[in-house]
């Protein structure tokens, strides 16, 4: 559904008409796409409302040919956002609160991992653990446990930006989810979340190199990305050598949608380390 908003200056007056798309999206949608896209058998795991919302989700998923299990609360509604860009490319959102996803339970949890066959990794967004006064909160949790307790490696991926804001670094990050395998982050939100740095510095790949130098010290692996001029720049690392670089020119804003997270299934095998080089891509990545 398409429609007309307005955006207004900081006087009020109103300055622009611009298009409103109303789709589906979202970390754990977007990275389940690009995951399937690049020969992966991603499965979603989260919770909708009985609206329309839901079942556009539903069936954004079901013709994906995308695996989900979705718990349907009634008494929520499906988690919206609006998400706008500012004329340097920096992104606006205005998510709602007290959307069904709050309200995913443990027993939800449990019950759609017991029901997959088994997986090679668990995908967690950052975003998830924003919301500590949430049912999701335990949830996730919980998930990422059971990750760990059954040999799963678990990615985590540091959203929104200011995401240190919540978590002052790696170790904290650990103490709720256990063990990260491999961590993917924009490269200003990384150096955040590790103290370095400020808001307004030049990103380079020598800033890159040594992000990724004390991340390893933490974790086998890690993804970080950043712009630099039209490219989109993006390296995978990991304690054994192993350094593979991409480089994509940037859409235009509204091709951002997912961006990150396409390249990011680029070499989501290396970071998983789950499969030999030249060997077929297989196995499940749940997302949540």
């Amino acid at each position: 559904m398409a429609l007309d908003s307005v955006m207004a200056r900081d006087g009020g007056d109103l300055s622009l008409w611009t298009p409103m798309a109303d789709v589906p999206g979202g970390t754990s949608y977007h990275f389940a796409a690009a995951a399937g896209r690049h020969g992966h058998t991603p499965v979603v795991v989260g919770a909708i409302g009985a609206d329309v919302a839901g079942r556009a989700i539903t069936e954004a998923l079901t013709d994906g040919a995308i695996g989900h299990r979705l718990a349907v609360d009634e008494r929520r509604p499906t988690g919206r956002a609006i998400i706008g860009y500012g004329t340097t490319g920096a992104r606006i959102m205005f998510a709602s609160r007290g959307a069904a996803n709050e309200g995913l339970s443990g027993t939800a949890v449990r019950e759609a991992v017991e029901a997959l066959p088994g997986f090679d990794a668990v995908w967690v967004s950052g975003l998830s653990l924003t919301r500590k006064g949430t049912p999701t909160y335990a949830s996730v949790r919980e998930i990422a446990a059971g990750a760990a307790a059954g040999g799963v490696r678990l990615l985590f991926d540091v959203v929104p930006h200011e995401f240190h804001r919540h978590f002052s670094d790696v170790p904290s990050i650990a103490a709720e989810v256990g063990p990260i395998h491999g961590l993917v982050s924009e490269l200003p939100s990384a150096r955040r979340l590790l103290g370095l740095g400020d808001a307004g510095e030049t990103l380079t790949e020598r800033l890159l190199d040594e992000t990724a130098e004390l991340l390893l010290e933490q974790v086998t692996a890690t993804v970080l990305r950043y712009r630099s001029g039209s490219a989109y720049r993006q390296s995978v690392r990991t304690r054994d050598g192993l350094v593979k670089d991409l480089e994509r020119p940037i859409p235009e804003r509204l091709g951002l949608r997912g961006y990150g997270d396409t390249m990011t299934c680029e070499v989501l095998s290396e970071l998983v380390g789950a499969v030999p080089e030249g060997e077929p891509i297989s196995g499940k990545v749940e997302s949540l």
